[in-house]
């Protein structure tokens, strides 16, 4: 059984090789998934922050977009936040499994 290190795991593809689909060179890789979307839920957060500066500074005066901006990150950081929490409990799974 060969086991891969943590810091490997960039290289694994997401398609199980069981299930006959290969994965593609272009973003088919778990860490280019993964990759991608912390950089969607930062650029969530970064929108939210340039929102409610702009509401404070006055260069904007729409309070719904706003609070639209700061929902949408917060639901982005939660969803990240499960999903990390899942990969987790999934790896700790596979590490009490007996050989």
């Amino acid at each position: 059984m060969n086991v891969t290190p943590a810091g490997m795991i960039g290289s694994l593809p997401i398609a199980s090789p069981l299930s006959g689909v290969q994965p593609t060179t272009n973003g088919g890789m778990f860490g280019n998934v993964v990759e991608k979307f912390i950089q969607d839920t930062n650029n969530q957060q970064l929108q939210a922050d340039l929102s409610v500066q702009r509401l404070a500074t006055g260069e904007s005066d729409s309070v719904h977009e706003t609070m639209l901006a700061l929902a949408k990150a917060d639901l982005s950081l939660r969803v990240f936040m499960e999903v990390r929490n899942k990969v987790i409990d999934a790896y700790q799974e596979v590490m009490r499994m007996q050989m």
